[in-house]
C-alpha cells in the first residue's frame, strides 16, 4: 500500500501565474540566512538578487558568499531593484515594524521569519500594520516543510486513521551550551525554539477548533546555562473546555539532555481507524483494518534546508495566484498566543484560556 510518495513532501516547483521568478530580496545576513535560507534557495534553484543588513561586513560576506549580485546596508536601496519581487524578512523582531514600515514605500510581498513576534500584542501590531500598509505578510514557519512534517499533514489529508482525537510530540535533545545567544534569551525554550514544535501541534489539528486552553510545566536543572527553563511539557485543549473535547494534544520538550544517544524527535497522531507516527526520517502507519501491519516509508531530504525551500516556494505560487500565504500573520497570532499562554501557565501554575491572552492582546 503506496499512501506517499516522495513528490507529497519534496518542496515543490514554482507555478508563477506569468511563468517568470521572482527574484527575492532578502534582509538580515545573520546565521539563519547563512546556514538556512541561502543554501536552500541556492540548492532549488531559487533567484536571491539582493541582500541588506545594516552590518557592512555581513552584507558584503553573504554576498559573497552566494553569489549575489547586489548588496547593500540601506533598505530603500534594496526596494528601488525592480527585479526584487519578493522580500525575505530574516531579522530580529524588534525592528520589523519599522522595516515594515520602509518596505511600504515600495510595497513587495514579505516572509517573515518565524515566529512573528515574541509576543502576541507585538505581533497583533504587525499585521495590522501590514494589512494597513497593503503588504502582503507571510511567517516562514518552515518547521511544516520539514519532510516528516510534511509527509504526515499529507497523510492526515488522506483519511486513512479516521477522525483525529490525539497528538503528541516528545522531542529530547541539548542546546545548554555555554555563551550562545539563546542562554540569555527569556522563555526561549517555549517562544522561540519550541514554537516549531507549538504551531505543528495547531497545523496538525484536522478540524476547524482552534486551541481553547492550556497547562504548561516547566523544570530548571541546577547548574544550568540557559536562564530560563529548557524543559516543558503542555497539554493543549482544542475546541469547548470542559474535558469532553474531541482533540488534544500532548507537547513535551526535554532540551537538556546531554547523553546524546538518548536524542530523539517523534510525533504520534492518534485517530479512530488507526495511527501515524513519525521520527525525523522515517514515517509509519498502522491501521485498525491491518492489524498486524506496520507500515514504515523512509522519508528523504531534511528539514535543514528543504524546510526553507519548501516555505518560500509555497509562499511565491500563493502570491503568483493572488492567493493568502500558506502561513498568515493572522494564523501565526494563534501559535504566539498559545507560546504566551504556556510561559504564564508555568510561571502561575495554572490553565490558561485562549481568549484570556488575546482578550489582552486586543484590549492593549
Amino acid at each position: 500500500m503506496e499512501f506517499i510518495r516522495p513528490e507529497h513532501y519534496a518542496p515543490g516547483k514554482l507555478k508563477t501565474a506569468d511563468g517568470k521568478p521572482y527574484g527575492i530580496g532578502i534582509i538580515g545576513c545573520g546565521s539563519i540566512a547563512n546556514t538556512a535560507h541561502l543554501p536552500a534557495y541556492r540548492k532549488y534553484g531559487l533567484q536571491v538578487v539582493a541582500c541588506c543588513d545594516v552590518n557592512e561586513e555581513a552584507a558584503r560576506a553573504t554576498a559573497e558568499a552566494f553569489g549575489i549580485p547586489f548588496w547593500t546596508t540601506d533598505v530603500r536601496k534594496l526596494l528601488e531593484r525592480e527585479d526584487v519581487g519578493i522580500i525575505d524578512l530574516a531579522i530580529h523582531p524588534e525592528p520589523r515594524l519599522q522595516v515594515l514600515r520602509l518596505i511600504a514605500e515600495a510595497p513587495r510581498p514579505v516572509l517573515c521569519q518565524k515566529p512573528l513576534a515574541l509576543e502576541p500584542k507585538h505581533a497583533l501590531l504587525l499585521a495590522e500594520e501590514a494589512e494597513r500598509l497593503g503588504i502582503v505578510l507571510g511567517v516562514n514557519q518552515q518547521a511544516r516543510w520539514a519532510p516528516a512534517h510534511k509527509a504526515m499533514k499529507a497523510v492526515l489529508e488522506q483519511d486513512l486513521i479516521g477522525e483525529v482525537y490525539s497528538l503528541q510530540h516528545v522531542l529530547r535533545s541539548f542546546q545548554d551550551q555555554a555563551g550562545r545567544w539563546w542562554t540569555t534569551m527569556k522563555d526561549f525554550n517555549i517562544v522561540d525554539h519550541g514554537v516549531h514544535y507549538i504551531d505543528l501541534c495547531r497545523h496538525f489539528n484536522p478540524s476547524s477548533e482552534e486551541w481553547s486552553r492550556v497547562h504548561c510545566t516547566t523544570a530548571m536543572l541546577p547548574g544550568q546555562n540557559a536562564v530560563d527553563p529548557l524543559i516543558y511539557s503542555a497539554n493543549v485543549e482544542f475546541g469547548a473546555a470542559g474535558g469532553r473535547s474531541p482533540l488534544m494534544a500532548s507537547l513535551q520538550f526535554n532540551n537538556i539532555v546531554k547523553a546524546s544517544r538518548s536524542h530523539s524527535h517523534t510525533w504520534w497522531i492518534d485517530g479512530t481507524e488507526g495511527s501515524l507516527w513519525c521520527t525525523q526520517d522515517t514515517l509509519y502507519m498502522a491501521l485498525n483494518k491491518h492489524k498486524n501491519v506496520i507500515h514504515e516509508i523512509k522519508l528523504k531530504g531534511s528539514w535543514f534546508p528543504d524546510a526553507f525551500a519548501g516555505s518560500m516556494i509555497a509562499f511565491i505560487n500563493a502570491v503568483s495566484e493572488g492567493q493568502a500565504p500558506p502561513v498568515t500573520a493572522r494564523d501565526n497570532l494563534q501559535t504566539v498566543a498559545l507560546t504566551a499562554a504556556m510561559v504564564v501557565s508555568s510561571k502561575e501554575g495554572r490553565v490558561v484560556e485562549r481568549s484570556e491572552i488575546l482578550g489582552r492582546t486586543v484590549t492593549a
